[in-house]
C-alpha cells in the first residue's frame, strides 16, 4: 500500500500535519517511557485526533497510536477504555490483512480483558494468538512467547496452575535458547512461573525465581521501573504467606515509594500494595493499620475500576476477616457476602479464590453457631477442592503434589472435620460427608500415584514405559549417591540437586503422559455406603481422623482432637466417637503407653484413653477394619488392656489394620508361586579396606551383631512355605533383594532402622528408613565409596522402585520397621514404600523386638497359614496367641502388626 501525506500553506510558512500528529505521538511515547500514563494517554488522544482529521488514508501509524494507547490504558489501570483502543486496532489491522499488527492488537486486548476480569474472552483470544503466531512467526518468535506468557498468567488467575506451568516451562526453554538467562523476557518468565509455584505451594522454587527476576530487572531497568516493582510486590506477598514479616515489609516499602513517585497514590497497583500491606498488618495483629490499608485500597479501586471489580471483592473479604477477629460478626458477614457477590461475577464458582472466600464465610457461621448455613457452604468448598486436585495434579511429581495439597487442600479438609465435631449432635447425618471425605483424602497422593503406575505398566506406549524405566534408574542413582561424602561428590562432580530435578521432571512427564489421565477422578467415587455394603453384620469399619483446631489468623495448631468415624452394617449414617484431648494423647499418654510396653508393666490407662470411647460404640461387633491417623500409627490397639474385663482388645475384638477402609473393596490379585526368605545377612564381609577407611559414624554400624536367630527363623519357615528360596550370609545383599520381581512372599529378617529428623521432607524420611544387608559395614568404612556397588542399606526410597505388584505378603522381621514420619498421607517409611511397590499385605514391627519371641511368632504364622491352610489374617492372630502362652506381656506378642 502506498501512503500519501498531505500538507497545506499558512501565512507563517508551510505546516506539516504529519509532523503535528507525530509530534503529539512523540510526546505520548516520552511520557509512556517515564511511566506517566495519564499524560501519555492525553498526548495519545491528541495524536489520534490529529491523525484521523488530517491523514486521508490510514497507514500503520494509525495502528501504532491505537496500540500505544491500549498499552497506556493497561498500565494506567483504565482497562475499559483500553479495550476500545485495542478493539479498533484489531478490527482495522484484520481488515487491512496486517496479521502481524493484528497479533499485537489482539495480545493487548486479551491482556486488558484479563486485567478487567473477563477471563473467557481473554482465554479465547490468547489461544487464537498462539496458533496465529506459530503460523506467522514460529515458536521462537517474541510474539509467540508473549502470547504463551500471557495465557499462562491467565491460567494462573483462573486457578489452572498445571496448564500455566506447562506453558511457562516451554517458554523458559525458548528464552534460554534464544535470549539467554540474562534477558528481560527471561526475567518475565521467571516472575510468572514463580507466581504459579507460589500458588502450588512450591515456595522455595518460587522464591528463587523471584530473586532471579528481581536481579535481572534491577540491573536492566533500575528500581524505579514498573516491572522491577512488580516482582518486589510478588516476592513480598510470598514472604507474607511464609510469615517472614520483616522481609515482606522492606519490599513493600520499596513498592510504596516507587508507585507513589511513578504511578501516583491513586493507581490500581498502588491499591494492590496497600491490600497486601493490610494482610501483613493483620498477620502481625495490628488491626487498626490493617483496616486503614484495606479501606484506602478499596477507595482507590472504586475510583479506578468500580465497586464490582474482583480486587474490590478480595479487599472486602480481607477486611471482613479483621472484623471477625474483633468479634464484629454482623459487619464481617455483610462484607463477606459483598465480596462473594463480586467474586462470583469475576470467577467461576469452582475457582480457588471463590472457595477461599466461601470457606471464610462458613467459618464465620460456625463461630456464630449458624451451623446449617455453615454446612451448606463447607460442602460446596469441599467439592470445589476435589475439582482443584483433579485439574492441578495433572503434571505434578509426588513431591509437588505433597506441597500442593499442604498449601491448598489440607487446611480446608481439617476445618470441615473440626466443624463436624460441633455439628453432628444437631445433624448426625453430616458424618456421611465426613467419612466420604476421609475415603477421598486419606492417602490422596498415594491413590493418585498408584493409578498412574498401573496405567503406565498396562500401557502399550513404548515411549511411556521407557520414560518410566529412566525415572526408576534415576531414582536408583540418586539413592546410591546419598551414601557418598560431600567431598567425594565434589571430586566426582556430582550435582545431587540436578539429579533430583531430573527425577522430578520424569515424574511430571509420567503424570502428564499416562494414558487416560483425565479419567483418574472420573470413575464413580467410593462412599461410606460402599463400605457399609461390603461389611458383614458383626463387622465395622473405623477411620481415625486427627484434627488440628487452628487459630484462623496464624494457621497454627491451637489444640488437637481425634475422631473415630465408624461404619456398621445397619446404621443410617456413620457413627462418631470424639477423643478431645489429642495433644495430651500424643504426648503424655503415648509416652506412658510406650513405657508400659517396654518395661512390661501393667498398663491401666491406655485402654480408656485410646480405645474405650470407640469400644462403647462397637456393641455386638466382632471384627473391625481399622485405618489409623496421627499417633494411632504408633499404637497397636490390640495390645490395650481393659481393666474392667481383664482382657486385651486382642481378646475382645479382631482388629484388621488397613491404610484406608476403601481397601476392603479391593479385589485379590493373582500371585506367583515363588517366595524368598532373606535372613542374617553378613554385615561385615571382611573386604580389605586399607588406605580407604574412615571413622565409623551414624548409629554404630560398626557394632552390628550378626542375627543367628534370624537365620534359624528363615530356615524353619522354609519348611512350611512351598517354592521358597532361603538366602543368608554373604548372599543376602542389597543387589539380590532389589533384583527380585513379584515374589509371592518376601520375608526379610535383619536389622531395620529409622533416623528421626525434625522437619525432614517426605523424601528425606524415605531415605532415612531402611533395612541393613550384607556388606553394610565394609561399605560404611570406605572413605572412597564406589558408585557401582550397593551400600548394603536398602532404603524405603529404593524399595518404592521394586516390582511387587503381584506380591501377596512382605514380612519385615526386624526392629521398628513400622516407624516413619507420619502425615495425612500415612507413614513415610518402609510401610509406605512396600505399599507403593505394590505389596498387598505387610507384617512389620512398632518397637524393638525379642529374637526368641519373633522366631516363634513367624514360625507359627507360616505353619498356620501354609501347612494348616488357615486364612492369612487368622493365621497371624493364632501365632500371636501361641507367643502369649510363653510370653504374656504385649511387648513380646504385640510388636508386630499386619497391614492390609
Amino acid at each position: 500500500m502506498k501512503f500519501i501525506f498531505y500538507s497545506v500553506s499558512i501565512c507563517f510558512g508551510v505546516f506539516s500535519f504529519a509532523q503535528t500528529w507525530q509530534s503529539a505521538y512523540d510526546s505520548c511515547l516520552r511520557y509512556q517511557k517515564k511511566q506517566q500514563y495519564k499524560k501519555a494517554i492525553e498526548w495519545g488522544d491528541k495524536a489520534l485526533e490529529l491523525y484521523e482529521r488530517q491523514v486521508a488514508f490510514k497507514d500503520t501509524n494509525y495502528s501504532n497510536i491505537l496500540l500505544t494507547q491500549a498499552e497506556n490504558c493497561y498500565h494506567g489501570g483504565d482497562y475499559r477504555r483500553g479495550e476500545e483502543y485495542a478493539k479498533k486496532d484489531s478490527i482495522w489491522t484484520l481488515k487491512e490483512n496486517m496479521l502481524a499488527k493484528y497479533s499485537d492488537a489482539c495480545n493487548i486486548l486479551a491482556a486488558l480483558y484479563h486485567a478487567g476480569a473477563k477471563y473467557k474472552q481473554a482465554e479465547e483470544i490468547f489461544r487464537k494468538l498462539q496458533k496465529l503466531n506459530i503460523h506467522l512467526f514460529g515458536k521462537e518468535h517474541e510474539n509467540y512467547i508473549s502470547a504463551c506468557n500471557n495465557l499462562a498468567i491467565l491460567y494462573q488467575t483462573m486457578g489452572k496452575y498445571s496448564e500455566a506451568e506447562i506453558l511457562l516451562k516451554e517458554v523458559m526453554q525458548i528464552d534460554k535458547k534464544k535470549l539467554g538467562e540474562d534477558h528481560l523476557e527471561y526475567a518475565t518468565t521467571c516472575n510468572n512461573l514463580a507466581l504459579v509455584y507460589r500458588y502450588q505451594g512450591r515456595y522455595e522454587e518460587a522464591e528463587a525465581l523471584y530473586k532471579k527476576a528481581l536481579t535481572i530487572r534491577e540491573r536492566k531497568l533500575g528500581m524505579y521501573h514498573n516491572l522491577f516493582v512488580n516482582t518486589c510486590f510478588n516476592l513480598a506477598g510470598l514472604y507474607v504467606e511464609l510469615n517472614k514479616y520483616n522481609s515482606a515489609e522492606s519490599l513493600f516499602k520499596i513498592c510504596v515509594a516507587v508507585y507513589e513517585k511513578v504511578l501516583g497514590a491513586k493507581h490500581p497497583r498502588y491499591a494492590n500494595v496497600l491490600g497486601r500491606l493490610g494482610d501483613l498488618y493483620y498477620k502481625k495483629g495490628n488491626y487498626v493499620d490493617a483496616i486503614a490499608s484495606y479501606e484506602k485500597a478499596m477507595k482507590i479501586i472504586i475510583e479506578n475500576m468500580g465497586a464490582n471489580h474482583k480486587s474490590f471483592g478480595i479487599q472486602c473479604n480481607a477486611l471482613a476477616t479483621v472484623y471477625v477477629e474483633q468479634k464484629k460478626y454482623s459487619v464481617a458477614e455483610s462484607l463477606y457476602k459483598k465480596g462473594l457477590d463480586i467474586t462470583r461475577l469475576s470467577f467461576e464458582e469452582t475457582h480457588p479464590e471463590y472457595s477461599r472466600q466461601l470457606a471464610k464465610l462458613a467459618h464465620l457461621y460456625q463461630i456464630m453457631k449458624r451451623y446449617e448455613e455453615a454446612e451448606k457452604l463447607y460442602t460446596k468448598v469441599l467439592a470445589n477442592k476435589m475439582l482443584e486436585v483433579q485439574f492441578n495434579f495433572i503434571n505434578l511429581s509426588e513431591n509437588e503434589k505433597e506441597k500442593y495439597v499442604d498449601a491448598n487442600v489440607n487446611s480446608y479438609f481439617n476445618d470441615f472435620q473440626s466443624f463436624v465435631i460441633k455439628r453432628y449432635l444437631e445433624n448426625p447425618r453430616i458424618t456421611e460427608y465426613a467419612y466420604d471425605l476421609v475415603l477421598v483424602s486419606k492417602g490422596l497422593i498415594f491413590q493418585n500415584i498408584e493409578k498412574i503406575k498401573n496405567r503406565i505398566l498396562n500401557s502399550r506406549d513404548k515411549d511411556l514405559v521407557i520414560t518410566y524405566t529412566e525415572w526408576k534408574n534415576s531414582k536408583d542413582e540418586y539413592a546410591k549417591i546419598q551414601s557418598l561424602s560431600l567431598e567425594q561428590r565434589r571430586q566426582k562432580k556430582i550435582d545431587l540437586d540436578s539429579i533430583a530435578r531430573k527425577i522430578n521432571e520424569y515424574e511430571k512427564q509420567l503424570a502428564l503422559k499416562s494414558e487416560d489421565f483425565a479419567h483418574t477422578f472420573s470413575t464413580k467415587p467410593i462412599t461410606w455406603k460402599d463400605i457399609q455394603h461390603a461389611l458383614k453384620k458383626n463387622e465395622a469399619a473405623i477411620e481415625i481422623v486427627r484434627i488440628a483446631i487452628t487459630k484462623d489468623k496464624f494457621r497454627k495448631e491451637d489444640s488437637i482432637l481425634y475422631a473415630a468415624l465408624i461404619v456398621k452394617k445397619d446404621i443410617p449414617y456413620p457413627d462418631i466417637a470424639v477423643l478431645p484431648l489429642g495433644g495430651i494423647i500424643e504426648t503424655k499418654y503415648f509416652t506412658y503407653y510406650r513405657r508400659s510396653i517396654k518395661t512390661k508393666v501393667d498398663d491401666k490407662e491406655s485402654y480408656n484413653v485410646f480405645w474405650k470411647p470407640i469400644a462403647d460404640r462397637l456393641k455386638g461387633i466382632k471384627t473391625v477394619y481399622f485405618s489409623p491417623d496421627g499417633i494411632y500409627h504408633q499404637v497397636n490397639v490390640s495390645t490395650l488392656y481393659n481393666t474392667e474385663t481383664k482382657k486385651y482388645v486382642f481378646d475382645e475384638i479382631q482388629v484388621i489394620n488397613v491404610t484406608n477402609t476403601r481397601d476392603i473393596l479391593e479385589q485379590h490379585k493373582q500371585y506367583s508361586n515363588k517366595s524368598f526368605l532373606i535372613g542374617n545377612p553378613m554385615f561385615n564381609l571382611g573386604i580389605d579396606t586399607k588406605d580407604n577407611e574412615k571413622s565409623i559414624e551414624q548409629w554404630s554400624i560398626e557394632n552390628l551383631s550378626q542375627l543367628e536367630g534370624a537365620e534359624r527363623e528363615v530356615k524353619q519357615i522354609c519348611m512350611f512355605l512351598p517354592n521358597a528360596v532361603t538366602v543368608t550370609g554373604v548372599a543376602a545383599t542389597e543387589e539380590f533383594v532389589k533384583s527380585l520381581r513379584n515374589p509371592r512372599v518376601l520375608h526379610i529378617a535383619t536389622h531395620g532402622y529409622f533416623k528421626k529428623g525434625q522437619y525432614q521432607t517426605s523424601t528425606q524420611a524415605m531415605l532415612n528408613a531402611g533395612l541393613l544387608l550384607a556388606g553394610v559395614i565394609d561399605y560404611d568404612r570406605m572413605e572412597i565409596r564406589p558408585l557401582d556397588k550397593e551400600d548394603g542399606k536398602l532404603t524405603a526410597f529404593e524399595v518404592m522402585n521394586m516390582e511387587l505388584d503381584s506380591t501377596e505378603l512382605v514380612v519385615l522381621s526386624a526392629c521398628e520397621t513400622g516407624l516413619g514420619q507420619t502425615s495425612k498421607e500415612g507413614v513415610y517409611g518402609l510401610q509406605r514404600a512396600f505399599k507403593v511397590a505394590g505389596a498387598q499385605s505387610i507384617i512389620m514391627s512398632l518397637w524393638k523386638v525379642n529374637d526368641e519371641a519373633t522366631q516363634l511368632l513367624m514360625t507359627k504364622f507360616y505353619e498356620n497359614w501354609q501347612k494348616r491352610g488357615i486364612d492369612k489374617r487368622k493365621a497371624f492372630e493364632a501365632a500371636q496367641k501361641e507367643v502369649r502362652k510363653r510370653y504374656k506381656e504385649p511387648y513380646y506378642w504385640g510388636a508386630f502388626v499386619m497391614i492390609e
